[in-house]
């Protein structure tokens, strides 16, 4: 099973208005969470958004589900925000069967529980709360500062890449209390 962090940046939450900037995976090893290779990170504004859907969409359209494992946060949103997009394009977009029949791990409803179960500040469970947290991509790419963007995307790669080898050496031995 091929595992792999997953995020995408977007200038805003609203996907018949916004826009993706960044789509961004890195493989990992599947028992460790560690980085294996580089992180790849297709970028708007050397292209366009239709150009890094449609390099990025064929991983998610394979025919064996375990070829393109992905991990991260929030993933719903990147997934309901790609298939807007690429429906925008012209591209197919996916239905909820999709998302159904793949295999994805998505870490948010973890992070809630490590926060006593309250979901207003769930993601500050991850490193959001330095210099993580006081990023506004937005603005950044209404600035046009993309190296400032790729440095925040590959620091909030690190910072969930970390969270994960953390709970996958952890939570193991919650099995022994259930």
């Amino acid at each position: 099973m091929a595992e792999y962090y997953f995020d995408t940046e977007t200038t805003g939450c609203n996907p018949l208005e916004d826009k993706v900037i960044t789509i961004q995976w890195q493989r990992l090893n599947g028992f460790t969470g560690e980085p294996i290779g580089d992180l790849k990170i297709l970028k708007e504004w050397e292209t366009s958004e239709r150009g890094i859907l449609t390099e990025f969409l064929p991983n998610l359209r394979t025919d064996n589900p375990f070829d393109f494992f992905v991990a991260g946060k929030n993933l719903f949103f990147d997934f309901m925000f790609l298939s807007y997009r690429a429906k925008k394009h012209g591209l197919d977009g996916f239905d909820l069967r999709h998302w159904y029949n793949r295999v994805w791990l998505d870490v948010k409803p973890i992070l809630v529980m490590i926060n006593k179960g309250d979901f207003r500040g769930y993601d500050r469970v991850l490193d959001k709360t330095g210099a993580l947290g006081k990023v506004n991509v937005p603005e950044l790419y209404k600035d046009q500062k993309w190296p400032e963007i790729v440095s925040y995307v590959r620091d909030e790669a690190a910072a969930f890449i970390g969270a994960y080898q953390v709970l996958k050496r952890e939570m193991p031995s919650l099995r022994k209390k259930l």
